[in-house]
């Protein structure tokens, strides 16, 4: 994720610090949204109540391994509780606990095991649960055996202690679920599936003991294991609905797209409109990239039910990929009117910054911050939002708020940058004095902040000294590289620029940053204006969209003499992004083809903006007199 100094770093690439935030926006959204609809998902078919005896704890802590679907059509979507909510047991029949003598060994033995156990010396403390089983026959050893087989994640000890659990109580489901998933893990198929029709002959009603063995089949990789097993186990309910959602899900989860839509089709005539069908849907058309027919269809669903938040929060993300920012924005403000938790609070904030709806998503983040355990994330984004908007004083104010936490580090470093901002460079080196860093990332983020910083005291040559300090570190470190040659063109060294911009050209030669900055510094710094031009040419080859890039190609037509030209790619840089430098250099091509007028006009902007600008006040001082 980017830190705090790619807000401030924007030099030759002129990359605005809104870009950059969305940067740290999509990497950090998707994610935050997965984790968001994790804490909505229907329970895992087989999750064992915190109500029922210990006999179920293995079972349970085995089902905390198994990955976790992430897949849309796990939101709960309706009011009807799970099994664990409403409080129904699992079926179990457990075998009269055998009557046996406490004597001195066997006591010693539980003891050492028990100790064993909390040292973490998880091999003795199997060995001694295990013997003290088989020797008893008590299944509540052979329990726990189980239990610190599947804690050391010991796929052996794990087999070995179930089976003899499930020998000791042969018809309780929870073990029989066990014993079908480590079955699964040694690819004893046939086995596992008489352990799975167990689970269904044993379970209450065919609905909840399919929830159950279908939550051991998710642990299966390859498509025609699973399907092999579940063709065994389906043979009297193929027609159930559950069997065809759970067939549909396989299908989409191995991008069979034409089976998908099959078994959504027969749902469709056995139930129409059948809202979990629906969902299924949006998966299919989300995965085939069919964005559109998913937002409309996800609008169906919520018509049925809109006070579904995780669903509200899918559409929300989907139309803001979509780039249908008003749509979003109704999302955004109907999911304003409800109780959010935390986490949903933290991914509308973000969606807003994918809008550009800065106050919106300093609203939520305000509500946010609101929260003690989620006060130092909240402060750190919305300092981040200042920076982007250039109030710096504003940001330090949250930075100042970040006490704890992951981003507490990154906040540090950004307090010291908006130090600089506001040219207060004595508070900022004397942060720098005391800051420390844990890691060799730490310390390169540390020094390329110290060095920024001085770059932006204009001093340039212990800037280039300090960089030179953390390629020590990081010797192909390609923004170290960047840093410490554009502080080299500042005392006019464009030998060591050109050195080090071609070391990062040597291992990526398609690194249009590099490309661009030395093809600009040629053309602004030397008269070598054709090996510049093919630099620029090659940058934007890469990336014809870069507005750096766009300037600069802009740039060196002009100095080619070629201004008709040159004026397209400048106007499409400023119509991007109306940067001062871009606004100096589109100006002076306008008043030399006889655009005075609107020349005047672009500078004056751009002036009022930032009077202080060098390249622009440069160039207006020639022209405007």
């Amino acid at each position: 994720m980017p830190g705090p100094l790619s807000y401030i770093m924007c030099c030759r690439e002129k990359m605005s610090c809104m870009k950059l935030i969305k940067a740290i926006v999509q990497s950090v959204l998707f994610i935050v949204s997965g984790l968001f609809l994790g804490y909505f998902l229907s329970g895992c078919a087989g999750q064992i109540n915190d109500q029922q005896s210990d006999n179920a704890s293995a079972a349970g802590d085995l089902h905390s391994e198994m990955p976790a679907d992430k897949n849309l059509s796990d939101v709960k979507i309706s009011a009807q509780p799970s099994d664990a909510e409403s409080g129904t047991e699992t079926i179990t029949k457990v075998s009269r606990l055998p009557k046996q003598k406490l004597t001195s060994q066997l006591l010693y033995d539980l003891m050492l095991a028990e100790i064993s156990l909390q040292r973490g010396d998880y091999k003795l403390a199997f060995e001694k649960y295990y013997t003290a089983a088989e020797e008893t026959n008590d299944s509540r050893l052979a329990r726990k055996a189980t239990r610190v087989a599947l804690v050391a994640k010991n796929d052996e000890q794990t087999f070995k202690s179930v089976k003899l659990w499930s020998q000791l109580q042969p018809d309780n489901i929870d073990v029989l679920q066990v014993l079908a998933s480590s079955q699964l893990s040694r690819k004893q198929d046939d086995e596992a599936a008489a352990s799975l029709q167990r689970i269904l002959n044993l379970s209450a009603d065919f609905e909840q003991g399919f929830k159950r063995i279908t939550g051991t089949l998710n642990t299966i990789e390859e498509q025609e294991r699973v399907e092999k097993i579940l063709n065994q186990l389906i043979q009297n309910h193929k027609d159930e609905l559950e069997v065809k959602l759970y067939q549909t899900k396989l299908a989409i989860k191995y991008s069979d797209y034409a089976a998908a839509e099959k078994y959504l089709a027969e749902i469709q005539t056995i139930k129409p409109d059948y809202v979990q069908a629906l969902v299924l849907k949006v998966d299919l058309l989300k995965q085939q990239q069919k964005t559109s027919e998913a937002i409309n269809v996800l609008q169906k669903i919520l018509h049925k039910l809109p006070d579904n938040i995780p669903l509200r929060l899918e559409l929300t993300r989907m139309l803001v990929e979509n780039k249908s920012y008003e749509e979003a924005l109704k999302q955004v403000q109907i999911l304003a009117k409800q109780d959010l938790a935390p986490e949903v609070l933290f991914a509308v904030s973000l969606l807003a910054i994918e809008m550009d709806k800065l106050d919106i998503s300093k609203q939520y983040l305000q509500r946010l911050y609101a929260y003690r355990l989620y006060s130092s994330e909240a402060a750190y984004f919305i300092a981040q939002l200042e920076v982007g908007r250039e109030d710096y004083a504003e940001a330090e104010k949250w930075f100042k708020r970040v006490k704890h936490g992951k981003y507490t580090f990154e906040a540090y470093l950004g307090l010291v940058l908006v130090y600089s901002q506001q040219k207060k460079f004595d508070q900022a080196f004397k942060l720098l004095e005391h800051a420390n860093a844990d890691t060799n990332k730490q310390s390169i983020a540390l020094l390329q902040i110290k060095a920024e910083v001085y770059s932006q005291a204009k001093q340039y040559k212990t800037a280039y000294d300090i960089y030179s300090e953390a390629l020590k570190i990081a010797p192909d470190n390609s923004d170290l590289l960047y840093g410490r040659a554009m502080s080299a063109e500042k005392f006019d060294r464009i030998d060591l620029l050109e050195q080090d911009l071609h070391s990062i050209l040597k291992d990526n030669p398609k690194d249009n940053q590099a490309l661009n900055a030395l093809g600009y510094t040629l053309a602004e710094r030397t008269d070598r204006y054709q090996e510049a031009y093919q630099y620029i040419e090659q940058a934007l080859e890469i990336n014809p969209e870069d507005v750096a890039t766009l300037d600069s190609m802009g740039w060196i037509l002009h100095k080619l003499g070629r201004d008709e030209e040159a004026l397209g790619y400048l106007r499409q840089a400023y119509d991007k992004e109306p940067d001062p430098e871009i606004a100096a250099h589109l100006g002076e091509v306008l008043w030399i083809l006889g655009k005075t007028t609107e020349a005047t006009v672009i500078w004056q902007k751009a002036l009022k903006k930032d009077p202080e600008h060098q390249v622009l006040v440069s160039i207006t001082t020639r022209y405007l007199k």
